[in-house]
């Protein structure tokens, strides 16, 4: 177990120093200090955390006893109080251990972001490893806790995972650093930092936007069968960085959005990415009770998908690869743009391979259509190769579980149903409306988690789920397969007010 120069055993009976081969040994209550400072790393640890892990209160455990073991320990790892590398006095609160972890193994699995290699480390001195361990922090704080970030000084470049390879040149009190980020060896960016001692400037936000780009954005070059759309490519993007449990993602996106925009105001797929985000923002405002969007807000949102898609389709031969994104914001808002959407999706596959993508949409098509039968085989298709588990192959379901709702095949749905709750518990809670064949007093009060069902909840639900689903049937009985058990369910808690003109419009006998 590596920390700097520094490669301890794995119970730190002792440690081998690099260099002059000093081989260190530390006391029980080291070792303690040690295990607990580790499994900490970049926390702030008081006395009083520090003494709980020791035994507690007693004649030899003290904040004193405390300072003493920790200058014990700074002595053996020849770490300077006023310039630490591994245990940093946060005065007056306690002490925080700063060195990074560098593992031997190259495929760490557990790994998202390797730093290494590491390149004119001696050099650059003790405030290049300050720098060091910097860096790891300032990634890690900016990346879900599970996504862990290591340092490894003598890496390699070919890797599964990401990598940023550090080359250091110091030059009188500053230390210049090059960052260069690869993703399973192919090269993505560089970023340059003039680093001064004392500055919290580290280059990470740069590095983090690569990151985000290089997962959003779909590759210029032709689709492979099973590719993510452009849109879950996007939604788990963020998902990746953040970790978000609720699996919102549109406020993360949209902040890397916005930054990507105005360092590339010319650049046409931000645009399409940007409308693709408004989508995922009214499919996850389901998520969001406390924030739930008005009918206003709603349409509002709607027509800037529209109006921004229709605006950028010119520019599609510039891009060909957000064909398939074109298609899906187009047949979302309006249910009359299955033509215009066919041909895209044939436009698409003139330029690359992505089946379970195409398979997806033309699905959607046969669905809006009326054609349940060949929707199906069409969302089956898509999920042969998609990967289980996954947000694409969580999407898929719930398309096809809209058709089957639609198409009134109520034993297939419910098999479906008991198939998301295995994989996906969260996604099968929050669209209860759609899944459950039958609703009953019991089923409505766990449609909401958390939130207690008012009529005003109701209201938003039943808006919810025909703005999503009921609406882009163009068959009446199919709008009424979806809507009517929830509206009868709802109405008769709450009353007629719960459902709007525009469902109550959608459902009714043509005049």
């Amino acid at each position: 177990m590596r920390y700097l120069d520094i490669e301890f055993s794995a119970d730190f009976l002792t440690a081998d120093r690099d260099g002059d081969g000093t081989r260190l040994t530390f006391t029980r209550q080291e070792r303690i200090l040690l295990q607990h400072f580790t499994a900490n790393n970049g926390r702030l640890l008081s006395r009083n955390d520090l003494l709980s892990v020791l035994g507690g209160q007693s004649e030899t455990s003290s904040d004193r006893h405390v300072d003493f073991l920790i200058n014990q320990l700074r002595r053996k790892l020849q770490d300077a109080p006023r310039t630490p590398r591994f245990i940093r006095t946060q005065y007056g609160e306690g002490y925080v251990w700063i060195a990074p972890h560098t593992s031997v193994n190259a495929e760490n699995p557990d790994a998202f972001l390797i730093i290494g290699p590491i390149r004119g480390l001696k050099r650059g001195g003790a405030e290049a490893e300050r720098y060091l361990a910097q860096l790891r922090q300032a990634f890690q704080a900016g990346l879900s806790s599970d996504r862990a970030v290591i340092v490894e000084e003598s890496h390699r470049v070919e890797t599964r995972h990401f990598s940023i390879e550090v080359v250091f040149h110091r030059h009188g009190d500053v230390l210049h650093a090059a960052l260069l980020l690869r993703h399973a060896g192919q090269f993505i960016g560089m970023k340059r930092v003039d680093h001064r001692a004392g500055s919290n400037a580290v280059g990470t936000e740069d590095i983090l936007q690569a990151i985000w780009s290089h997962l959003a954005l779909p590759p210029p070059i032709g689709g492979l069968p099973d590719d993510l759309p452009p849109w879950i490519r996007q939604h788990d993007a963020a998902l990746t960085l953040s970790g978000n449990p609720a699996k919102v993602s549109w406020r993360d996106n949209a902040r890397m959005l916005e930054r990507a925009m105005a360092e590339s105001p010319h650049d046409q797929r931000l645009n399409v990415m940007w409308a693709l985000n408004l989508y995922a923002r009214l499919l996850q405002s389901m998520s969001e009770p406390d924030q739930w969007l008005s009918h206003e807000e709603w349409q509002a949102i709607e027509r800037e998908i529209e109006e921004t898609s229709l605006s950028a389709l010119g520019e599609l031969p510039k891009m060909p690869e957000m064909g398939l994104a074109f298609a899906k914001l187009l047949l979302f808002v309006n249910n009359e743009h299955t033509e215009l959407a066919e041909s895209l999706v044939d436009q698409a596959l003139q330029h690359g391979s992505a089946f379970a993508t195409a398979a997806a949409l033309r699905g959607e098509i046969a669905a809006i259509e009326g054609d349940i039968d060949a929707a199906c085989q069409l969302y089956d298709e898509a999920l042969e190769l998609a990967e289980p588990g996954t947000e694409f192959f969580i999407y898929l379901m719930l398309l096809k579980a809209g058709a089957l709702r639609a198409g009134n095949r109520l034993d297939a749905l419910q098999a479906l149903a008991e198939r998301l709750r295995m994989t996906a518990p969260l996604a099968h809670a929050r669209l209860g409306l759609l899944l459950a064949p039958e609703l009953n007093e019991g089923h409505m009060s766990r449609t909401v988690a958390g939130a207690e069902l008012t009529s005003a909840i109701a209201a938003h639900m039943l808006q919810l789920l025909y703005n999503v689903f009921g609406r882009r049937f163009k068959k009446l009985e199919h709008r009424r397969n979806i809507m009517n058990a929830p509206i009868a369910a709802f109405t008769a808690a709450f009353g007629d007010d719960v459902v709007s003109e525009s469902i109550r419009s959608g459902v009714a006998d043509p005049a």
